[in-house]
């Protein structure tokens, strides 16, 4: 019983302290400009501004999208630059997607997700790999034309929820 008080301490003490550090790691940092704050992204995704394959604005919104090597193959992040009071943060509540898998040769043609912006707005976003030069996205209120990649051959459609 003796032991076990002191190790009980111990392990809330760990427990607490290391929640305390990880609460100050995702404390929002503002930025004077967008580009400040797309360099920061960069560093935070760990990608290359070469990376960056499309900036949206969509809806008072601006989102950038990039490419990433995933572990298992291609994959496509997507953030949104908040402002406020002439500031910016980079905002990214959503894992990266996983577009072409290294090992199969047949992947989806189109996946879909919902997201929210730090102001609280709602997007659904389409993104997928097309080979053709002018793919279709459909989306719950029709057909659209996304914008494509040329390089990778992602394509990529943010429509608002709200």
């Amino acid at each position: 019983m003796k032991v076990i008080l002191p190790f009980a301490i111990a392990l809330l003490a760990l427990t607490g302290c290391s929640a305390l550090a990880s609460d100050e790691s995702t404390e929002t940092k503002w930025f004077e400009t967008k580009e400040e704050t797309i360099d920061y992204g960069i560093k935070e995704e760990k990608i290359k501004k070469e990376d960056i394959i499309g900036k949206v604005s969509e809806n008072g919104e601006t989102f950038i999208i990039y490419k990433k090597q995933l572990e298992e193959g291609l994959g496509v992040g997507v953030s949104s630059i908040s402002e406020n009071e002439g500031q910016y943060a980079w905002y990214d509540p959503d894992q990266d997607v996983l577009v072409k898998n290294d090992e199969v040769k047949q992947y989806s043609s189109q996946i879909s997700w919902g997201t929210e912006t730090q102001s609280g707005k709602t997007f659904t976003i389409y993104t997928g790999v097309s080979e053709a030069e002018a793919p279709v996205v459909k989306t719950k209120t029709g057909e659209v034309s996304p914008t494509i990649d040329n390089k990778t051959g992602i394509y990529f459609y943010i429509q608002p929820t709200k």
